[in-house]
């Protein structure tokens, strides 16, 4: 009775383990899906890359679902500060596109952008900054192009361009390094449109 209990217990225990993260690299890649190359099934669970340049060090922290990208990832960047890899950027994966927060970081560490993605594309408000933590850029996105009011920095701070855009094109007017510039009008009803 003890030996059964104990072997039920192991066998649910093994069940309940993560599986085994899986090299990238290691796996078989039919369009965007990876598969197992034994089984040809594609494959779910967590997964991995190794750098090209030093086989130790992982530059890729992934979770895989029927072959797709899916859920959290981390993307490492080589060049980071004192030789070692720090984080490049970070978000989620859906279905293999990129889906909800997204952030992407200076090889110093400090965070360089900010936003969402929605269907594989920016959609909703960006910012960016400068490594010294001054604001870069602030917008909105809707399919992965600029909407809405716009508005860039010098990384000293200073004004660079304002204004309103419209799925990625300028109008109305601008300023622009403290000129005033003048596009076709903005639509009816566009966010600080003219």
């Amino acid at each position: 009775m003890k030996k059964t209990l104990l072997l039920a217990l192991a066998l649910i225990a093994a069940g309940c383990a993560d599986p085994t993260p899986r090299n990238l690299d290691e796996l078989s890649r039919q369009g965007p899906q990876y598969l197992d190359p034994e089984t040809l099934e594609p494959y779910s669970g967590p997964a991995y890359r190794m750098s090209e340049d030093d086989p130790t060090q992982i530059v890729l922290r992934a979770n895989l679902r029927d072959g797709r990208f899916h859920g959290d990832f981390e993307d490492f960047a080589p060049e980071a500060v004192e030789g070692g890899l720090g984080l490049y950027q970070t978000g989620t994966y859906r279905d293999g596109q990129r889906e909800g927060r997204y952030e992407v970081f200076y090889p110093s560490g400090v965070l360089r952008g900010h936003g969402i993605y929605e269907n594989d594309e920016l959609n909703g408000p960006y910012e960016s900054h400068y490594e010294n933590g001054q604001l870069w850029e602030k917008s909105t996105y809707v399919a992965g192009e600029p909407d809405g009011p716009f508005e860039s920095y010098h990384e000293n701070g200073q004004l660079e361009q304002r204004g309103t855009a419209n799925m990625g094109q300028k109008c109305g007017e601008w300023i622009e390094d403290g000129e005033t510039v003048t596009f076709d009008p903005c639509p009816p009803g566009l966010a600080d449109g003219n």
